[in-house]
């Protein structure tokens, strides 16, 4: 424990979940003066309460910082858009590249731009004068995923309490006297902004209103009609579940036009693919730094590959892969690891069918 007089500032994103309550709790044991800050992105009064309530039992400041529309505007109206042009984009990418870590740094600039803190899983280290992104050694939690994009402004600055705990189990232990309801609560699934859950309906009233959706068609590779759906705003790729028609042959969602309205079904293998493109291209290392052969990821719990990267331009390249990649779904994200080490990434695009 740090039993200097004076102690270091941290602003920590306070949720009100176990991960958050927990990081603020050993930053606090750590012997940091921590400041704890809620995001209101969509007014979740339970949220702000239990929040609230932490900070309070922690015996730390708490702020509320108001930003439904910044919310709103950043991580809301791009994932829908993302649909409706047949993408599957990523809210919680949007969330923390656009808006919680900009929020978090803004909130630092009250307490003499002091140190950041976050309750994700993942690790930094100094590596001679730079800071690296590592994955978390939990390998069961690791969320080095969602954060290739930090900085070295992010990077050098930012704390992640939780990487020394090898287990959620263990987490939940450090707060069970302190805070019993939160350490047995569930674990947060789905995305936060859409109610009980239910992905289409959300996006058919963000979409249509309270309009009828327009018909579209379910094709085969050869352009034959196979049945209607409903909007390509509720297919991604790989989907081979509640297409609205029987589907005997198994057949899965290859292609989503929303030109046409059109959703092409094909079997698993037209999912293949060993060229990936990919934008807004953001690197760690240096060009001559990084190895011919890297590995990536194209989702956070999924298999990792291996494969080259050709740079189209500065924000823009294709990635080569050794083995067929099963639906790399454009506007998810594509990340590069040397081991543990977060070397960058970018966000996956539609391919402009040459030859894959």
């Amino acid at each position: 424990m740090n039993n200097n007089k004076t102690k270091k500032q941290v602003v920590i994103g306070l949720s009100g979940g176990v991960d958050s309550a927990t990081a603020a709790y050993r930053l606090k044991e750590e012997g940091y003066d921590v400041i704890g800050v809620t995001f209101n992105f969509f007014d979740d009064e339970k949220m702000l309460v239990t929040a609230a309530r932490v900070a309070e039992q922690l015996g730390i400041i708490h702020h509320i910082v108001n930003a439904q529309s910044r919310f709103k505007q950043n991580v809301i109206k791009p994932f829908i858009e993302g649909y409706k042009s047949g993408k599957t984009p990523n809210p919680c990418m949007f969330c923390n590249q656009r808006l919680k870590f900009k929020l978090l740094l803004e909130t630092a600039g009250n307490y003499n731009n002091c140190m950041i803190a976050t309750g994700h899983y993942a690790e930094i280290q100094k590596v001679g004068e730079v800071y690296r992104l590592f994955a978390s050694k939990n390998k069961t939690k690791d969320q080095s995923y969602f954060l290739y994009h930090l900085n070295q402004s992010i990077l050098s600055r930012l704390i992640l309490p939780l990487n020394s705990f090898k287990s959620k189990a263990e987490v939940r232990e450090i707060i069970q006297n302190l805070l019993p309801d939160i350490a047995n609560g569930p674990e947060s699934q789905g995305i936060c902004f859409i109610p009980n859950g239910n992905h289409p309906l959300f996006l058919k009233e963000a979409i249509f209103g309270s309009h009828p959706v327009p018909k579209g068609n379910l094709v085969d590779r050869y352009g034959k009609l196979l049945g209607k759906h409903s909007g390509v705003h509720g297919f991604t790729l790989g989907q081979t579940r509640r297409l609205g028609i029987e589907n005997p042959h198994h057949l899965f969602v290859v292609d989503i036009i929303p030109e046409t309205n059109t959703v092409i079904l094909d079997d698993e293998a037209a999912l293949l693919k060993t060229e990936i493109m990919i934008e807004e291209l953001h690197m760690n290392l240096n060009k001559d730094k990084l190895k011919e052969v890297l590995i990536f990821k194209t989702c956070c719990w999924g298999p990792s590959y291996s494969g080259t990267l050709e740079r189209l331009s500065e924000g823009e390249a294709i990635v080569h892969s050794t083995v067929p990649v099963r639906a790399p779904a454009p506007g998810q994200a594509l990340v590069f690891y040397e081991d543990r080490q977060v070397l960058g990434g970018g966000i996956i695009k539609k391919f402009d069918m040459r030859s894959n």
